[in-house]
């Protein structure tokens, strides 16, 4: 039928009601394909500006998981013209989705920035406000009488030891001019500003000190931060011949004394017996104290004052001071004290993987390598556990290492629930079209209230459409470790073969670099802006490439696998060549650069064996890293069937 003509009105009418009924069957009766290809369009259409061909494609698109975004990016890209009813109905419509708060966020900056607080107050949701967004409403809601509660919820904002965004400037020029700000708050903000080094702004608050009493405090708070020896002068707080005792006091005299410890501890130490006496210190307070008096008395050669002041606080210092001088007499191979630090943690350390090694490890060295049937007993529990210590503890008694592999309970029923829930759909339709950052996000959304079964049901879900970050994330937050083969997946495995072959390095070592690095994301981005499977920084990537003639375009291109694969493989194999075929130096280059690992190898002379090298590592980052990939690799090992140990002979009897 011709859909476009008719001879008389009635015959009209019938036909625009068969189109558009047929229109709507057309759209029920596509395929995941045609929708699929439909999405695609619509995303052109909007960024083309073409409202009749959006209009079309989203009238047509059906019950497609993603027509919601389309929706999405079209108001989105005319949210100005936009009228309140219109965004009123998308967020009515898709509250339960992640969509919902991203635009309400861009609806709040619109009113923001066009000045409408009516509008602004009805839509504003604390939880998802950015504090420009914040700094609007506490100014709207001040301007309409908002009361004692708004003017102190704006003070707040303000009372950071930082400096805030511009969106802030109007609330807080409105905060001054009616006198808000007293010399007190803004000594709070002083003192924050100061702690945290932000010198500009603290600079910009001496404005606010009209008495004597806070000029004073400012200058000598200044000074304690710039030359911490002035904390000797008792004098510096008293007020009236009083000393002053408030919160902020005692920060500044914390850290004028922790600076001073690393510049001269056994001063620090006197004027830190003198202020006890001022002050009324907390437990945190001193805590901060005696770890930076420890190890500065330790680092400028007052070893015995600093071991004979730590074992004084015990009962005062965290976990985290003892496993430090732990790794210092582990640094200076004394294995004796090694194993009287470790006697000394809490029982819940000691029994950590990491240190129940260590007691046993310490006590074989300082034996001269005895095997003794404690050390025995030590090493038959960790050999249990899939771990490097396990690993290790495998290594010194000669058995197979244990996978401990555990299948994750989930039933085919979980699996059909869970991937009707919308956001799973969305998620999985998002992952087609390689949208990896919009995926997460729906899928963080809709999971964020997920129980273990859940979350262990999702990675089976994730898995399944071979998205293997999602999978292992899941498992994470499941905290579910033990289903090897959904946690370490041989993920872009025929690239992977193809550039372990051409490099020499071998395939699961490869898998365990990619898998540490980003999860297999293959879109991951670090802050330092690493990018891809294999992480590698952009001037990286580009010397490699020149290096071994392969074509490389720029950073996008790490985003892609193979390339990834490509130059990651090769980079790693420039480290195995540089530190003569090791895989403890070379995964540790990977990590924090070759040059760093030269230092630290010169540092320690080649006294240490390889473990403690390892665990004495500066970077805490790089130490679990190389251990994490050290083990990755000898599960992918399993994976592949190979009996390849997770270190040779020559690794583990070279002295670094």
């Amino acid at each position: 039928m011709d859909c476009h003509t008719g001879k008389n009105a009635l015959f009209l009418s019938i036909t625009l009601l068969f189109c558009l009924v047929s229109h709507i069957s057309v759209a029920k009766t596509l395929s995941l394909d045609e929708q699929r290809a439909l999405y695609r369009a619509g995303k052109i259409a909007i960024a083309k500006h073409d409202e009749s061909e959006t209009r079309r494609i989203i009238a047509n698109i059906g019950d497609y998981p993603l027509a919601p975004y389309l929706e999405y990016l079209w108001l989105s890209d005319r949210l100005r013209q936009a009228r309140n009813s219109e965004v009123d109905d998308f967020l009515t419509r898709h509250k339960d989705s992640s969509l919902a708060r991203r635009l309400r966020y861009r609806w709040l900056e619109t009113l923001r920035s066009g000045n409408r607080p009516e509008a602004f107050l009805k839509y504003y949701q604390p939880e998802s406000a950015t504090t420009a967004q914040q700094c609007y409403y506490q100014l709207t809601r001040i301007r309409g009488d908002g009361g004692d509660n708004a003017i102190t919820d704006a003070i707040q904002l303000w009372n950071v030891g930082k400096s805030q965004p511009k969106g802030c400037d109007r609330l807080f020029e409105l905060l001054i001019k009616n006198n808000q700000i007293t010399e007190e708050i803004a000594w709070q903000r002083y003192t924050a500003a100061v702690l945290n080094h932000q010198y500009q702004l603290a600079r910009y608050l001496q404005r606010f000190f009209i008495s004597d009493k806070f000029q004073q405090l400012a200058r000598n708070f200044y000074q304690v931060d710039r030359a911490p020896k002035t904390i000797g002068n008792y004098q510096l707080f008293q007020h009236q011949g009083k000393f002053l005792e408030n919160e902020e006091i005692h920060a500044i005299v914390i850290h004028g004394l922790t600076h001073l410890a690393r510049q001269d501890a056994v001063i620090a130490l006197k004027h830190w017996n003198r202020y006890q006496q001022i002050h009324t210190f907390t437990d945190e307070q001193k805590t901060e104290v005696i770890s930076d008096l420890v190890k500065g008395l330790y680092s400028q050669e007052h070893k015995k004052v600093a071991d004979g002041y730590l074992l004084e606080n015990l009962s005062l210092v965290e976990p985290e001071l003892l496993e430090w001088r732990a790794r210092k007499a582990m640094r200076e191979s004394n294995w004796d004290q090694l194993h009287e630090w470790i006697a000394r943690m809490p029982e819940s350390l000691k029994e950590e993987d990491r240190w129940l090694y260590w007691r046993a490890r310490s006590s074989e060295l300082a034996q001269g390598s005895i095997l003794s049937t404690d050390n025995d007993s030590a090493y038959q529990v960790l050999s249990r556990g899939r771990s490097f210590y396990g690993f290790m503890a495998s290594e010194w008694l000669g058995i197979d290492y244990e996978m401990a592999f555990r299948q994750s309970p989930v039933t085919s029923e979980d699996m059909e629930r869970l991937s009707k829930l919308p956001g799973l759909q969305r998620t999985r339709e998002l992952i087609f079209h390689e949208d990896y950052i919009s995926a997460r996000r729906e899928w963080y959304h809709t999971s964020r209230n997920f129980n273990q079964q859940q979350w262990i049901t999702a990675a089976h879900i994730a898995s399944q459409w071979q998205w293997h970050n999602g999978a292992i994330t899941s498992f994470i937050n499941a905290g579910f470790w033990d289903d090897i083969n959904l946690r370490f997946p041989l993920a872009f495995r025929d690239v992977f073969y193809n550039h372990a072959k051409a490099t020499g390095v071998p395939v699961y070592l490869l898998f365990a670099v990619a898998r540490q690095e980003s999860a297999l994301a293959q879109d991951a981005q670090s802050p330092a802006g690493a990018r891809g499977l294999m992480q590698l920084m952009p001037a990286t990537a580009k010397q490699t490439a020149r290096k071994n003639s392969i074509r490389y375009r720029g950073t996008r291109d790490l985003l892609e696998p193979e390339i990834n694969i490509t130059l990651g493989s090769r980079y790693y194999r420039e480290m195995l060549d540089r530190f003569d075929n090791n895989r403890i130096l070379a995964t540790a280059a990977y990590n924090a650069g070759p040059h760093r690992v030269t230092r630290w190898l010169e540092d320690t002379q080649g006294k240490l064996p390889f473990d403690a090298w390892i665990e004495t590592i500066p970077f805490r980052e790089t130490r679990n890293y190389v251990q994490n990939v050290l083990a990755f690799s000898m599960v992918y090992a399993h994976h592949l069937d190979s009996d390849d140990r997770i270190l040779s002979e020559q690794e583990k009897q070279r002295q670094l």
